[in-house]
C-alpha cells in the first residue's frame, strides 16, 4: 500500500486534508495535484482507489446521466402534451387548469418563463409545432456517439485546447489561431463542468465590435470574452456596446451607416479539465523548433537580432503561453438580430423593434411561439422633422436580419431543444467554449518538464523570456507556487470572518471586500482566487444577497454607491461561479437603471471609488 509517512504530509500540505472523512469529498482535480508527487506507476492506481476516482466515471458518467435526464424530461413533455391536447378537445376544463398543464409542458421542455406565450395566445395553434419539436428531439437522442476523452481533447474546435496563445497587448495577436503547442497529457480525463448553463444577451452598436466579440468567444471562450477589460492579460478586447472604440474617421462612417445588433446565446458547458503543470509537454513540432533554435543560439551568442527574429517566429507559429484552464467543452446556440442604415433619431425605435423581433425568434426556436423563419424582416419607421418648407413627415423601410447559428452540437438541428439533445448525447459534436483565465508561459514548461530535451534548458528559457519581454513589453511571470498559495490562504481566512458579519447594508464591509479583491489580483494577476474561493463561498453569497434585499427597501438615491461597489466586486466574475443560486437576482438589481438619477460612474478599482 501507500507509504503513510510519505503521503499523509503530502495530502495535508497540498490539499489541506486533516482527517479521513475529508478524503471522501475530494475530486479528480484534487487527485491531479497529488499525481506529480508519485514515484512509481502503481502509486497512481493506489491514489485513485484511495480517493475513489476509479469508481467515478467522471465525464462519461455525467454524460450518461444528462442523457437519462433529457429522456425523462421528454417523457414528461410528451405526456403533458397528450393531456393538454385532450383537455383542449374536451372543452370541459377551466382556463386555469389548461394553463397549468401548459406550464408543466413548457417546464419539461426547459423553456424560460420570459418566452412562455401570453395567456391570450391560443394554445391549440402551438400544439403541432411542439409535437414536431419533441419528435426532432427523439431523433437527435437516437444519434448517440461517444469517443474517448483524449479524442475529445484532440478534436474539439480543431484541437484548440492544445494550441498556444500569443499574449500581447494587441487583440489581433491574442485572437489569432496558433499551431498545436501541447501533447495530449498522459492519462488525460475530463471531469464534470465547473460552470452552469447560462442564457446571455449582448448588444452592439458597430459591426466591428460584434465581430470582435464573436471571434473572442471562438478563440478565447466565455470567461475572457465577457470581461469588459482583460487588464490582467494586458489587453482590451473592446467587446460590446459600452466598450467598443473607433477612430474619428470610423465614427463618421458609423454615423452615416448606423448599425445595431443584439445577440442572445445559450451557453451549455458539459465537461471541463484543468491542465496541471507536471502534465504539460510540448508537441513534437514545437519541441523541434526550439531545439533548432538552441543550435542557433550556440552560434549567435553576441548577435541578438537572429535570436529575437527566431523567437518571434516561434511565438507567431505556436504562441507564448498555454491556457491552463479551467477549460470547458460543450456548445453555444446563438440567435442574432441586426439592422443598419437608419438615421440617428430612429435608433431608439429600431432598437425596440429589433429586440422584439429577436424575442419572437427565440421563442419560436424553443417552442414555436413566434415567428420561426430566419431571414429578413421588413419594418417601417415614420419620423417627422422641421424644414424650411414647413413640417414634413418621412417614412423609411429598414430590414431586420434574423439568424440562428451554433457553436458545436448537431449542425442540422432545426431548434434549440433538438440541438441541445444532440449535443448532450454525442460528444463528437463538442467544442471548446471556454479556455479560462490561467496562463503558463512556454519557458516555464521547458524549465519544469523538458530538462532532457535541451543541452541547457536555462539558456533556451532565458532567451525566450528576454525576447518575449522585448517584443511585447509584457510581464514574464507565472502565478504558480508560493504567491498563489498565499493568495488562496488569505482569501479563505477572510471568508471565515464573513460568516460573522451582521446582515445590514454596510459600505465599510463592501470596501473591505474591494481591498481584498484588489490585493488578490495584485498577487496572482488574475481573478481565479476571487472567483473560486470568495464568490463561491456560501457566507459571502448570503451577505451579498441580503445586502441587495435591504437596499430594495430603501429609496434609490440612498443605494447608488452600493450598486457601484457591487458592480466592481461582481461584474463579470459572477458569471464564472458554478454554484451561485441568486446570482441573477443580484445582477438584475445592480444593473437596473433609475432614470431620475445621474448614471453612476464605472469603477474597476478601489482607488477610483475613493476619488468619486
Amino acid at each position: 500500500g501507500l507509504d503513510a509517512g510519505y503521503w499523509l504530509p503530502k495530502v495535508s500540505q497540498i490539499l489541506g486534508v486533516k482527517c479521513r472523512e475529508a478524503l471522501q469529498r475530494l475530486e479528480y482535480k484534487d487527485y491531479l495535484r497529488l499525481e506529480c508527487e508519485v514515484w512509481h506507476p502503481w502509486e497512481k492506481k493506489a491514489l485513485q482507489k484511495l480517493l475513489k476516482i476509479t469508481d467515478d466515471k467522471t465525464c462519461e458518467e455525467l454524460q450518461k446521466n444528462n442523457s437519462e435526464k433529457t429522456k425523462r424530461r421528454q417523457e414528461v413533455a410528451k405526456q403533458a402534451l397528450k393531456d393538454l391536447t385532450e383537455m383542449l378537445n374536451s372543452h370541459s376544463h377551466s382556463q386555469d387548469a389548461v394553463r397549468e398543464k401548459a406550464e408543466t409542458l413548457w417546464q419539461a421542455m426547459e423553456i424560460p418563463n420570459e418566452f412562455w406565450p401570453p395567456p391570450k395566445k391560443p394554445l391549440a395553434d402551438m400544439l403541432e409545432g411542439i409535437h414536431k419539436q419533441l419528435e426532432q428531439q427523439e431523433l437527435s437522442a437516437g444519434r448517440r456517439e461517444n469517443i474517448p476523452d483524449t479524442e475529445v481533447l484532440r478534436r474539439a474546435s480543431g484541437g484548440l485546447a492544445l494550441q498556444g496563445i500569443y499574449r500581447s497587448s494587441r487583440p489581433e495577436d491574442v485572437l489569432a489561431k496558433r499551431e498545436q503547442l501541447l501533447r495530449v497529457p498522459e492519462g488525460f480525463q475530463l471531469a464534470g463542468p465547473e460552470q452552469g448553463s447560462l442564457l446571455e444577451r449582448k448588444e452592439f452598436l458597430s459591426s466591428a465590435s460584434e465581430s470582435t466579440f464573436t471571434k473572442s468567444m471562438e478563440q478565447l471562450g466565455f470567461s475572457m470574452s465577457v470581461s469588459a477589460n482583460a487588464s490582467f492579460w494586458g489587453i482590451s478586447l473592446g467587446s460590446g456596446v459600452d466598450h467598443s472604440s473607433s477612430s474619428p474617421s470610423q465614427d463618421t462612417h458609423q454615423s452615416e451607416q448606423s448599425y445595431f445588433c443584439i445577440t442572445m446565446y445559450q451557453y451549455i458547458p458539459l465537461a471541463s479539465c484543468c491542465f496541471q503543470r507536471h502534465q504539460l509537454l510540448l508537441s513534437d513540432a514545437a519541441l523541434q523548433e526550439l531545439q533548432d533554435m538552441e543550435q542557433l543560439l550556440s552560434f549567435t551568442q553576441e548577435d541578438k537580432a537572429p535570436q529575437l527574429d527566431r523567437c518571434e517566429r516561434f511565438f507567431s507559429r505556436f504562441g507564448s503561453h498555454v491556457n491552463q484552464g479551467p477549460l470547458h467543452f460543450g456548445g453555444i446556440f446563438w440567435w442574432k438580430a441586426s439592422t443598419e442604415g437608419f438615421r440617428a433619431e430612429q435608433q431608439k425605435e429600431m432598437k425596440r423593434q429589433t429586440c422584439e423581433a429577436l424575442n419572437s425568434f427565440v421563442g419560436a426556436s424553443w417552442g414555436g411561439f413566434g415567428a420561426s423563419a430566419a431571414g429578413a424582416l421588413d419594418v417601417s419607421i415614420s419620423s417627422s422633422k422641421d424644414s424650411a418648407l414647413g413640417r414634413a413627415r418621412e417614412s423609411s423601410h429598414t430590414a431586420i436580419q434574423l439568424y440562428a447559428v451554433n457553436t458545436g452540437g448537431p449542425p442540422d438541428a432545426a431548434s434549440l431543444p433538438q440541438w441541445k439533445t444532440g449535443l448532450v448525447s454525442d460528444n463528437t459534436t463538442w467544442y471548446v467554449i471556454d479556455r479560462g483565465f490561467e496562463l503558463i508561459p512556454v519557458w516555464d514548461i521547458i524549465m519544469y518538464n523538458h530538462h532532457k530535451d535541451f543541452k541547457s534548458v536555462g539558456q533556451i528559457s532565458k532567451a525566450l523570456r528576454a525576447a518575449y519581454k522585448e517584443l511585447t513589453n509584457q510581464s514574464v511571470g507565472t502565478i504558480f507556487g508560493e504567491e498563489l498559495g498565499n493568495a488562496v490562504q488569505e482569501a479563505r481566512t477572510f471568508m471565515g470572518t464573513v460568516k460573522n458579519w451582521e446582515v445590514t447594508v454596510d459600505e465599510k464591509k463592501l470596501l473591505e471586500l474591494m481591498r481584498l479583491k484588489d490585493d488578490l489580483n495584485a498577487k496572482t494577476r488574475n481573478p481565479s482566487v476571487w472567483i473560486n474561493v470568495c464568490l463561491s463561498d456560501k457566507a459571502l453569497q448570503d451577505f451579498l444577497v441580503n445586502t441587495v434585499r435591504s437596499c430594495q427597501e430603501s429609496p434609490p438615491e440612498n443605494t447608488s454607491s452600493i450598486k457601484v461597489m457591487l458592480r466592481s466586486l461582481l461584474d463579470p466574475h459572477i458569471y464564472s461561479v458554478k454554484d451561485f443560486p441568486d446570482a441573477s437576482f443580484i445582477i438584475k438589481w445592480i444593473f437596473k437603471t433609475d432614470h431620475q438619477h445621474p448614471r453612476s460612474p464605472k469603477v474597476t478599482h478601489l482607488e477610483e471609488l475613493i476619488k468619486t
